[in-house]
């Protein structure tokens, strides 16, 4: 939601409407999703290469610990699905166009916002772990975070400006003017505040002897995300304003606003300015708009204090919901995708700064969400009633369909989606899926990303589910990854596991960084930026159907998965030869744990597979200019040497100089044996390559196509 025009209005330097407070020692609500993404880009973080969640999570860390700091308890609230009504569609709509333009801009080199696709999983799961109170509303969140603001008589943190609007007697604190990051200590009570602005209707209408049940009134004539009156707006206010008034249009509808008594007088005096034929539509705007901003007691309240199901979440609409999903829904352990899948059937797919030229990244997930819908659509726990009542659906001859939004070049696109079954899911019903026993949901898992159920044994189960969908990227993406797109995003992972370790973090970043000596910027590649961002998205959607499935595999620190500046680095530094036993620190935790991420890879697609990967070097020819290979293999004996140092039994055998550039690695003998790494919580045993090779032998993954529902 959002008023056009008043925030800019209100923070206006000629006026005095936001006063200062030291914020301390009291409840704050907090928007969620205006606070991530608000955060997420006064930080400066990375856009183009597909977002630094680490460097997220520190700062999500610290704006939490200075509010501990400060004895201000935090509860924070985050979007659902959309309104049952679908009221604010066109909005929607529009702002996903617009998303797809700052990505395609971003992708230019332009300058633009787009946040990266994981960021709300970061967020959540960030939260459940410093264990602030969440919930994750069922639909829109804003008139449910005033309704509590109302109830628990504290303030609202957000940039919405229609916190504006809402007469909320604690007032509405912007984030913009919030300021968490340099606290100040009250030297009389030798206790630490926030320096913020605080707003509030009644002292803001006081300056205009107005009645504050009349500001809805005036959010619905400068428009908001439901209603738009463009010709009310269109109006001469400004004839009621003072002359040489900044923002004169809205400061006279204020004065004229100012002379009524309350919303029917100016109801009544609007529609004598409109055509008749234009009166009931403005009357009915009007109405709606009212209503929009009037507050009762909500249902958040009730969830965080005892973790009551609202009764609403059982009539209307919302009914289709099965009661155990729920509870996780406002947990924030399950994704609200699947309330627009099950109420609307209509899902709107995150865009990803990548390569406009080729089909959306999203697509190579498709198979993964096709199963998601399957599971919530085609169980047999729905009468006919219920779907009639709650869902506008799309069938045909027993088959169900969801309305993706993405995009098709820079234009936003839809297309309908069939719902479908894997093998086992034949019988299995959404009402009933939590109590499904543990092989059944597993199995769901393992056949949508097309792995068989022997490796589990192999690979760690904090593990598992990030190599499972690195290998049904593998197999899937297109164009296909190259290797050292693998190896990159594996030495991403590497990383991001011992972030927490600073010294790790030097050693590699120094190695990486002494490359990179006299480069300003990190260029944007498009092949590499498309490639990561299919392997984002198959990532979140497998974390969907993981959690849908009641985790019948750990789920991963997101967090931890992806660093996208330093992948593109990465990327582009092994792409120029330099060798990948050169970015590793020799004989460290690092080392072992990224050579076991490359075994369980390679046991999970098998060898062959990745010798027939293009390696995506680029060759440098004596007395030439570099050539790209990128798009085909290069000369053999260049490719068989880089490749035999990168699948060396152990690393440690490889020659290992800083200052090659030659992909000159030698191998020698290699052992059989198992590797574990000094870290207990990243130590898992790999079998020997052998066994993972006999046992390839008749893995689906060996076909190396895409279907895996036959």
């Amino acid at each position: 939601m959002g008023v056009l025009g008043l925030k800019t209005f209100i923070e206006s330097s000629n006026r005095n409407d936001l006063r200062s407070w030291a914020f301390r020692d009291n409840r704050l609500i907090i928007d969620g999703c205006n606070l991530y993404y608000t955060l997420y880009f006064d930080c400066n973080l990375d856009q183009m290469h597909g977002g630094d969640y680490d460097a997220f999570e520190e700062v999500i860390i610290r704006f939490f610990e200075n509010l501990r700091d400060c004895d201000i308890h935090p509860y924070v609230v985050l979007d659902g699905g959309a309104d049952h009504t679908d009221k604010k569609w066109d909005t929607l709509r529009k702002r996903k166009q617009e998303k797809i333009k700052a990505a395609f801009a971003l992708s230019a080199g332009k300058r633009a916002r787009v946040l990266p696709i994981l960021i709300k999983n970061v967020f959540r799961q960030l939260l459940h772990k410093l264990k602030v109170p969440l919930i994750q509303c069922l639909e829109e969140a804003d008139w449910e975070i005033a309704a509590l603001a109302k109830e628990w008589n504290c303030p609202v943190l957000s940039n919405d400006s229609d916190f504006y609007v809402f007469n909320l007697t604690a007032g509405f604190l912007p984030i913009t003017h919030f300021r968490w990051k340099n606290m100040k200590v009250n030297r009389r009570i030798n206790k630490k505040f926030i320096q913020a602005k605080h707003f509030t209707v009644g002292k803001f209408c006081e300056s205009f002897r107005m009645n504050p049940e009349l500001l809805p009134i005036l959010a619905t004539i400068l428009g908001n995300d439901y209603v738009k009156l463009q010709n009310i707006k269109s109006l001469d206010w400004e004839k009621y304003s003072v002359p040489d008034t900044e923002h004169a249009q809205i400061h006279g509808l204020l004065n004229w606003l100012s002379q009524f008594p309350g919303p029917d007088a100016a109801v009544s005096a609007l529609l004598k300015l409109t055509r008749n034929k234009e009166k009931p539509l403005v009357q009915e705007a009007l109405s709606k708009g009212i209503q929009e901003y009037k507050l009762i007691s909500g249902y958040l309240a009730q969830f965080f204090h005892s973790k009551t199901i609202p009764r609403t979440a059982s009539i209307g609409p919302l009914q289709v919901l099965p009661k155990w999903t729920l509870r996780l829904l406002l947990e924030g352990k399950i994704s609200s995708s699947i309330i627009d899948a099950l109420v609307h059937q209509r899902v709107s797919l995150t865009i990803q700064v990548e390569d406009f030229q080729l089909p959306c990244s999203s697509e190579t997930s498709r198979p993964i969400r096709q199963v998601i819908y399957g599971l919530l659509l085609l169980g047999e726990q729905h009468t006919a009633d219920k779907l009639e009542l709650a869902i506008k659906t799309f069938t045909g001859r027993s088959k169900h369909y969801v309305e993706e939004y993405g995009r098709q070049q820079s234009k936003l696109s839809s297309q309908k989606v069939e719902a479908i079954k894997t093998r086992v899911m034949e019988g299995l019903q959404l009402e009933t899926l939590w109590k499904e026993p543990h092989n059944v949901r597993l199995q769901v898992l393992l056949d949508t990303l097309c792995v068989s159920s022997e490796i589990l044994r192999e690979i760690q189960p904090a593990l598992q589910l990030q190599l499972f969908v690195t290998r049904y990227w593998l197999v899937n993406a297109q164009p296909p990854p190259s290797q050292v797109h693998l190896w990159g995003l594996l030495l991403g992972m590497v990383y991001g596991q011992f972030s927490s370790t600073p010294q790790t973090q030097r050693d590699m970043l120094l190695k990486i960084k002494k490359l990179q000596t006299g480069r300003k910027r990190i260029s944007l590649e498009h092949e590499t930026a498309h490639l990561y961002s299919q392997w984002q998205s198959c990532l979140k959607w497998s974390l969907c159907l993981n959690r849908l499935l009641c985790f019948p595999v750990s789920e991963p620190e997101v967090a931890r998965l992806y660093r996208g500046k330093l992948v593109h680095q990465v990327v582009e530094e092994l792409r120029r030869g330099i060798t990948l036993p050169s970015l590793l620190v020799k004989g460290s935790s690092t080392e072992r744990l990224f050579k076991q991420l490359k075994d369980a890879v390679v046991s999970l697609v098998g060898e062959d597979f990745i010798k027939k990967m293009r390696t995506g070097l680029k060759h440098r020819a004596a007395g030439k200019t570099q050539k790209d290979y990128s798009g085909q293999n290069p000369p053999i004996d260049e490719l068989s040497s880089w490749f035999e140092q990168l699948m060396c039994e152990d690393i440690d055998d490889c020659e290992d100089d800083d200052d090659d550039d030659d992909f000159n690695g030698k191998r020698r003998k290699s052992k059989a044996k198992d590797h574990k790494t000094e870290n207990p919580d990243v130590s898992y045993t790999i079998r020997t390559r052998h066994k993972a090779k006999a046992r390839n032998a008749d893995h689906p993954s060996k076909k190396y196509t895409r279907g895996c529902f036959d």
